[in-house]
């Protein structure tokens, strides 16, 4: 099986590289940047929880030949940058390779199936979790179950079996499931409920629930965007869903800090218009009210639209 990885970031590199590890034909598909070229120099490198290292010779490619097989293209981009690097790729694979979105976020297969409207698309969820830890080092930070959805009958579902039992032997379980939108509304819950609030107060998830304003704040996100989830179809229990977030916040990601802090940290462009943006975009369509979730993607816009402007403390007189 011919797998490439669009993306060379964090997860990116965590699955690429658990992957190539079990011996599996893997290349990563990314612009060069500091941390691509420190992997083309000295390797990957992936830090586990006992701190053991592994040492990963990891292929990463900026062009993509026409005639190239490729089986399984997973797309682990942020968001905002599928149509600017998947467009690349238009014309360059084959009608029968299976693109698999494992994205954050809601919209993003309905974004790749226009760049590609011939190819089988699934979407799915990562329960892993990794970050940079420096350019060519992740440590990898989450142990959860990953799920993909179901393809067409045919070849693409085999090939998506396939994949699932690949990802499970490289250590990282996987299942194809019957009911993936739900699953991928659980973890849009999730995000919706920590990322933007992480990154406005630059905190790590377990610590904006240290107040009741913070913990306030998270009901009133998760309430609208039940009530989003429920009108498309998705089965969900908002109290239950609350407590499962409030759950995870203080016991399973509480040490973690979100991806959207890290980008905002790092003066990068966020995934708001996928997550809290995601569920103002489909509450309008519904008409379904969603200030709360409309203020935080207003005010993360605001800090992303003005780094330049950003006061930190070294511009502060003392």
């Amino acid at each position: 099986m011919k797998i490439l990885i669009a993306g060379a970031g964090a997860m990116a590199c965590l699955v690429g590289g658990r992957l190539k590890a079990n011996g599996e034909d893997v290349r990563l598909y990314n612009r060069l940047n500091t941390h691509v070229e420190a992997i083309n120099q000295q390797g990957l490198r992936i830090v586990e929880k006992d701190n053991s290292t592994t040492q990963i010779d990891m292929e990463i490619v900026q062009e993509l030949q026409a005639d190239e097989q490729v089986d399984i293209l997973l797309v682990l981009l942020k968001a905002q940058a599928n149509e600017s690097v998947l467009g690349k790729l238009r014309g360059k694979l084959a009608e029968d390779t299976v693109i698999i979105t494992m994205q954050n976020g809601i919209g993003n297969a309905e974004t790749i199936g226009q760049l590609f409207p011939h190819n089988p698309i699934v979407s799915g969820t990562l329960g892993h979790g990794a970050s940079v830890e420096h350019d060519g080092t992740i440590w990898h930070r989450g142990w959860g179950k990953n799920y993909l959805g179901h393809a067409e009958a045919g070849a693409g579902s085999k090939m998506l079996e396939r994949f699932a039992k690949k990802l499970s032997e490289a250590g990282m379980e996987t299942e194809v499931s019957s009911n993936v939108k739900a699953v991928i509304w659980n973890k849009l819950f999730v995000n919706a409920a920590f990322n933007s609030v992480t990154a406005l107060t630059r905190l790590k998830n377990g610590d904006i629930l240290n107040t009741p304003e913070g913990e306030g704040l998270l009901r009133a996100v998760i309430k609208e965007a039940v009530l989003v989830a429920q009108a498309e179809g998705v089965e969900a229990d908002g109290p239950a869903v609350i407590e499962e977030c409030l759950r995870m916040g203080r016991q399973d990601i509480g040490a973690n800090k979100s991806s959207m802090l890290m980008d905002v940290l790092k003066k990068r462009q966020t995934e708001i218009d996928v997550i809290n943006g995601g569920i103002v975009k489909l509450g309008q369509k519904h008409g379904i009210a969603t200030p709360v979730n409309d203020s935080l993607a207003s005010l993360v816009h605001i800090i992303e639209q003005n780094y330049k402007l950003r006061v930190d403390e070294s511009s502060v007189q003392k």
